[in-house]
C-alpha cells in the first residue's frame, strides 16, 4: 500500500474516499470486463489487523475495519465479478514463516478463485526447503517478498536457494518496489537485475512497477523476457499525480513522498511501457488495503483512455500469459471467455 505520505495526499483522498467504497458489486464484470487481481491480501485475523491499522495511520477516514474477515474478503471480489486473484502472504518473523505459508494452502483450497503464493523470511534457515515445500507439495503459483515491509534485501546472496528453486520450477517471484520516498527505503536494482540475468527460468514480477523508475522498467523489460511488472498503486497513483500537478505550486507538502519530479521525468516511459509491453504488465489492486473497491480502481485506469487490447492485457491477459508461461494453463483455462 502507498498512497502518500502520514497526512498530505491522504487528505486530497479522503473526501473522494466515500465513493472509491460504495457498492462493492459494481465492479468489472457488470461491464463485462475479466479481471484477475494479481494482488489480494487475506492473512490471518492478527496479521490482517495489523495492516489496516497501519493503512488507517495516513489516511485519513480508511473505512475498512480491522477486524474485516477472509469470508468477506472474498465475498467482496465475487461481487466485483473477479474471476481468479493471486493472495500474497508474507512473514514479519522468521517464526511465523511456516504456519502463513500453510495458512494460505488451506485457505486457497477451499476458495476456487484463489491463487495462492508463498513466502520466506531471510532468516529462515533452509530456504530451500521451504521453497520446495511451496512449490513442490503445496502447488503453489510461485513466492513473494516486501523487502521494505520485512526488514531485509529482497536479492541478496542469502536469497539464492529461493531463485534456484524458482528457476527450477519456472515459477514467479513477486516482488514489492518502487515508493522508496514513502517507505524511506531503497533497493540495489543493479543487483535485481544481476538475479534476472543469473536466473532467466525464474519470472521476476515487480509490484508497482518500479514507481516511479518507468524509464529503467522499460529498459528491463526490452532486455529480460523473464521480466514482468504489476501496476499495483501505480496507475492510481499517476492518477493522483495528475490531479496535483494541476494545482500548481499549491501541492501540499507530503507531495514529495510521490516524488513528483522523478513522475514528471519518467511519465513518457511509462506510455511506451504500455505500449510496448503490455502482454507482460498486470494490475493489481491491494485489495481490501487498496485505493477503493475495484469499480474505482477500474475508473483510475480507464482516465488514462488506453486501447481496448492494451487494457485487457493488464486486466487479465499478462496474468493469463504468465499462468500459461508456469506451467497453470490449467487456471488460464478457467477465466471466462468474455472480455479476456
Amino acid at each position: 500500500m502507498a498512497s502518500g505520505e502520514r497526512n498530505g495526499e491522504g487528505e486530497v483522498w479522503a473526501a473522494d474516499f466515500p465513493r472509491r467504497w460504495e457498492s462493492a458489486g459494481s465492479g468489472p464484470g457488470g461491464e463485462g470486463a475479466c479481471w484477475v487481481d494479481t494482488h489480494v491480501h487475506i492473512m490471518p485475523p492478527r496479521r490482517m489487523r495489523g495492516l489496516v491499522r497501519w493503512v488507517k495511520k495516513f489516511t485519513p477516514g480508511f473505512p475498512v475495519s480491522e477486524d474485516i474477515t477472509a469470508e468477506e474478503i472474498v465475498a467482496s471480489l465475487r461481487a466485483c465479478g473477479i474471476p481468479l486473484f493471486f493472495n500474497l502472504v508474507f512473514p514479519l518473523w522468521e517464526e511465523e514463516t511456516e504456519d502463513l505459508n500453510r495458512f494460505n494452502r488451506e485457505l486457497c483450497a477451499g476458495i476456487p478463485e484463489a491463487v495462492p503464493f508463498g513466502s520466506l523470511h531471510i532468516e529462515t534457515p533452509d530456504k530451500e526447503r521451504e521453497a520446495r515445500r511451496c512449490i513442490e507439495e503445496y502447488g503453489f503459483l510461485g513466492m513473494k517478498l516486501h523487502p521494505y515491509a520485512q526488514g531485509f534485501p529482497a536479492f541478496g546472496e542469502e536469497m539464492r536457494p529461493l531463485f534456484e528453486v524458482l528457476h527450477e520450477h519456472g515459477r514467479p517471484l513477486l516482488v514489492h518496489t518502487g515508493f522508496d520516498v514513502f517507505y524511506g527505503m531503497y533497493m540495489d536494482l543493479e543487483e535485481m537485475e544481476g538475479v534476472m540475468r543469473d536466473y532467466p527460468g525464474m519470472q521476476l514480477v515487480a509490484v508497482h512497477a518500479l514507481f516511479p523508475r518507468f524509464r529503467l522498467a522499460h529498459h528491463l523489460m526490452e532486455e529480460y523476457p523473464n521480466f514482468w511488472l504489476d501496476m499495483t498503486n501505480t496507475i492510481s497513483c499517476l492518477r493522483l499525480h495528475d490531479g496535483l500537478r494541476s494545482q500548481g505550486d499549491s501541492l501540499p507538502p507530503s507531495a514529495s513522498s510521490l516524488e513528483m519530479e522523478e513522475v514528471e521525468e519518467n511519465l513518457p516511459y511509462f506510455h511506451r511501457l504500455l505500449e510496448d509491453f503490455s502482454d507482460r504488465i498486470m494490475y493489481g489492486t491491494d485489495f481490501p488495503v487498496g485505493f477503493g473497491y475495484h469499480h474505482a480502481l477500474l475508473d483510475d485506469l480507464r482516465f488514462f483512455r488506453l486501447e481496448r487490447g492494451v487494457e485487457e492485457n493488464l486486466l487479465a491477459g499478462a496474468a493469463r500469459n504468465l499462468l500459461t508461461r508456469c506451467g497453470f494453463s490449467h487456471l488460464a483455462a478457467k477465466l471466462p471467455t468474455r472480455g479476456c
